[in-house]
């Protein structure tokens, strides 16, 4: 056969070949796997490349990124450090005096639970701050914000939605509409930036592949377009989702967009933090049930739709009463066009939060796979955090990783950035230490939820092993202590390794180490 490279000495992560040293990589796919030896006999001429003992993993796949919105926030206001309303503020006015020019500042991360004072800033506050400018700021969950006068000035009859106050906190369809308002203040070019700069940094943590999840609330349609382009020229693989609910229209514009299905960002719900998520008990720190955007019968239309479309389904869920409706849509649906369509079509469902036993067993028969984030767990897990001060008790039964996955429900791990940061291992990291102990996973398990499962959810059903034949999606990491006989990290503290190159169907489209500078020269001429 003919081989672009070969990686040798190398400790590889490779279950069906155990032992194995070295990987041959031809036209994009795996051609070997191995020992030394045996890959230079059977795939004699290609480029050499010494990994020097280090790891040599699939690639990361990550099941649920906001692309376009990452980079905003990165190349925006990052507030997750913020200890205070002040520190808000002062950032908002450093980067208006930073960037005059700026018509828009948006900013994300903030977090108002262990403030002095938790009053998120007032729109006055930000018309000051922002010099007059169109001024959005996110909380850390992306289900409310804070809005300037001049944003708010930009949205008609805001001010009659539902969520909407006249200190400028906006959560529910206020929220949706300022979100919506606030994308098309950007320009084409700067859209296209913001999503190499997340597409760059995705490859820079070992993500070879992603799935973009778009929706009306999020962004424009043609976002879709933008981020498939920039991702085709950063190298990246990346699998298109739009949360819009199925009529013909927008199933005949999903197809001609080439998305996987009308998933994703569809949302039954909003978040636990910003008391949007639907609850069946009122929230222990402030009543109220949340709010519930669709309900089971506009569920069960877009799955049998979308089924009958060859389209997947999906939608985000998070507080019980959510998730119990969704799972009855899917069973209603079911009973319309029958199992195996159902069980064919790969629906998928997102986060997932507040899951039933019963509603599990549902999911495990119906093969909806359950694209989940360990990283909400590691954030506002546990005993004081947020979710028990939001839900009491009820916290003690969320994120059930360990559950789902003896169900025999397929798990698919994401980071749903910019709620959380574009990561690989500490996603592997979260879903082993979750903080009940009978929830956790093993970190094999856990790095197949973000390797092979992820790339399942979005139908890539090539990806994520190294086996021969798989698509050469793969990443080196540098040295890391380990007792484990199959090389991964133990995972035990907080330390996760760094990577030191990521290939996408065999080119590197990151690399950061000379180890890898054969195999880039090789891929640029493969």
């Amino acid at each position: 056969m003919a081989i672009d490279t070969l990686f040798l000495n190398g400790v590889l992560y490779a279950p069906d070949s155990p032992g194995a040293t070295a990987v041959a990589v031809s036209n994009g796919k795996v051609g070997y796997v191995g020992s030394d030896a045996e890959a230079r006999r059977a795939a004699p001429g290609g480029t050499e490349v010494d990994l020097g003992g280090r790891l040599l993993t699939p690639a990361f796949v990550d099941a649920h990124v906001h692309t376009i919105q990452t980079g905003q926030v990165m190349n925006g206001l990052d507030l997750s450090t913020a200890s205070n309303r002040d520190q808000v503020l002062n950032a908002v006015a450093d980067y208006a005096r930073r960037h005059p020019d700026r018509g828009v500042i948006v900013g994300q991360g903030w977090d108002e639970r262990h403030w002095p004072d938790p009053r998120p800033p007032l729109r006055t506050e930000l018309d000051r701050a922002g010099g007059g400018a169109a001024v959005y700021l996110a909380r850390v969950d992306v289900h409310s914000a804070v809005a300037s006068t001049a944003l708010l000035e930009r949205v008609p009859g805001v001010d009659g939605q539902p969520g909407f106050t006249a200190d400028g906190l906006v959560t529910r369809e206020a929220h949706h509409l300022c979100r919506t308002t606030t994308d098309t203040l950007f320009t084409d070019s700067q859209r296209r930036a913001d999503a190499r700069t997340a597409l760059v940094r995705a490859a820079q943590v070992g993500i070879a592949s992603l799935h973009e999840l778009g929706g009306p609330h999020l962004g424009p349609q043609h976002d879709i377009v933008r981020v498939q382009q920039v991702a085709a020229q950063v190298g990246i693989d990346v699998v298109c989702y739009w949360g819009e609910l199925a009529d013909d229209e927008v199933v005949g514009s999903a197809i001609g967009l080439g998305v996987r299905g009308l998933a994703g960002d569809l949302c039954v719900d909003g978040a636990i933090g910003s008391r949007t998520a639907a609850v069946r008990d009122p929230y222990t720190d402030s009543g109220g049930h949340g709010a519930r955007y669709l309900d089971v019968d506009q569920i069960t239309d877009h799955v049998v739709d979308c089924t009958r479309a060859g389209l997947q389904a999906g939608f985000h869920c998070i507080g019980d009463d959510a998730v119990a409706t969704t799972v009855e849509g899917f069973r209603r649906a079911t009973a319309t066009v029958g199992l195996q369509p159902i069980r064919h079509a790969g629906h998928r469902l997102e986060h997932l939060e507040m899951v039933g036993t019963a509603d599990i067993a549902t999911l495990a028969g119906l093969a909806v796979t359950a694209s989940m984030q360990p990283a909400f767990d590691a954030a506002w897990g546990g005993p004081g955090e947020l979710y028990e001060e939001r839900l009491g008790a009820r916290a003690a039964s969320m994120n059930r990783l360990a559950t789902l996955h003896r169900a025999g429900v397929q798990l698919a791990f994401g980071s749903d950035s910019p709620v959380t940061p574009l990561t690989g291992w500490q996603t592997v990291h979260a879903a082993a230490r979750h903080w009940r102990s009978d929830e956790q996973l093993d970190v094999a398990t856990a790095f197949a939820a973000a390797t092979v499962g992820a790339a399942r959810a979005g139908q890539d059903y090539d990806l994520g092993r190294l086996v021969v034949g798989a698509r050469a999606n793969l990443a080196v990491w540098h040295p890391f202590d380990t007792d484990r006989a199959d090389g991964l990290p133990p995972l035990d503290d907080d330390h996760v390794p760094d990577c030191a190159a990521t290939l996408a169907r065999g080119r590197v489209i990151y690399s950061d180490a000379t180890v890898v500078a054969a195999a880039a020269s090789a891929s640029d001429h493969g």
